[in-house]
């Protein structure tokens, strides 16, 4: 069962696919409130840039959300406990 609190208002990216919303929120609650707004800008970047880069049409949706997902991952997964003070420097 979820821990999270899905009832949340959380600023989702501009831009990603919409299959991916509960897990970006489920990502994005794992951070400091001030981070998120900030994460949210570069989650849409790294998509929009992956997007647009994709020269096949069919493949677009899906490197773009692997890529910007990969992106979110990596990036909760170092700092979320820093940011919440269990860690002194990220990993």
């Amino acid at each position: 069962m979820d821990s999270f609190d899905y009832h949340v208002n959380v600023l989702m990216p501009s831009n990603f696919f919409r299959d991916d919303e509960k897990w970006i929120r489920e990502m994005l609650l794992q951070l400091d409130p001030s981070t998120r707004g900030k994460i949210t800008v570069r989650y849409a970047e790294a998509y929009q840039a992956t997007w647009d880069q994709e020269p096949v049409s069919y493949r677009k949706d899906n490197t773009a959300r692997r890529h910007a997902n990969i992106r979110l991952r990596e990036f909760v997964r170092k700092y979320a406990a820093f940011s919440q003070g269990y860690v002194t420097t990220p990993n």
